[in-house]
């Protein structure tokens, strides 16, 4: 059965309509919950939308790899279409760290993965990994401008400490309306070209990279 990249830009899509749904009823109007229920509300929304990414860039890539076949209907040609997912992963990984590729072994779980929705990995991942469409994919990834700091509201989030904070701190000169009580906050700045929600662009950011990505 073929493998169609379209596939898993349709998943991602209807994942990001959910989470974007959320957000709206639950988020937006944040005056309304508590402070603390609010932060943990805002992390597990930050935090599902980066795994929603990192899922689609492992499975785009993967997928190449194997050999999918692309929305336009033209099969990705790769010299990997022998291999396993977990040796395709052990590849990735390797590529993704610039490290050399003497014998490929499995990885033995996801939890030795690289993180796949890093773009700086991502684009080492692409580049190293020889597959037809690796122009097209670095196309999508150049149109990623706000996804870097998703990663960083999340690493924030998550891990909060004080490299992390300052980084958030740097990271206002890019918005408006900046206020931030916990990292998660990054959400609410606004965009200046947009003039929405800094999480608006982040959704759509990743809606529109993922279309081009699997053309």
């Amino acid at each position: 059965m073929p493998i169609l990249l379209e596939t898993a830009q349709r998943k991602l899509s209807r994942r990001l309509q959910t989470l974007d749904s959320g957000f709206n009823r639950n988020v937006s109007k944040r005056s309304t919950a508590r402070t603390v229920d609010r932060f943990a509300l805002q992390e597990g929304y930050v935090s599902s939308l980066w795994q929603a990414w990192c899922s689609f860039c492992r499975e785009l890539m993967i997928s190449s790899a194997l050999g999918a076949t692309t929305a336009n209907g033209v099969l990705v040609a790769s010299s990997h279409t022998s291999r396993s997912e977990m040796e395709i992963a052990y590849i990735a990984k390797q590529l993704a760290y610039g490290n050399p590729i003497r014998s490929i072994r499995p990885l033995t779980g996801s939890h030795q993965e690289h993180t796949w929705g890093d773009l700086g990995r991502l684009n080492n991942v692409v580049s190293g990994m020889g597959c037809s469409n690796a122009s097209q994919v670095l196309t999508a990834l150049s149109a990623c401008l706000r996804t870097e700091d998703l990663q960083l509201c999340r690493n924030a989030s998550a891990h909060i400490g004080k490299s992390n904070l300052q980084a958030v701190r740097s990271a206002r000169v890019r918005y408006l309306n900046t206020k931030m009580q916990h990292p998660s906050d990054m959400m609410h700045w606004i965009d200046p070209n947009s003039r929405h929600f800094l999480w608006k662009s982040w959704i759509d950011e990743v809606e529109l990279s993922s279309q081009i990505a699997v053309q």
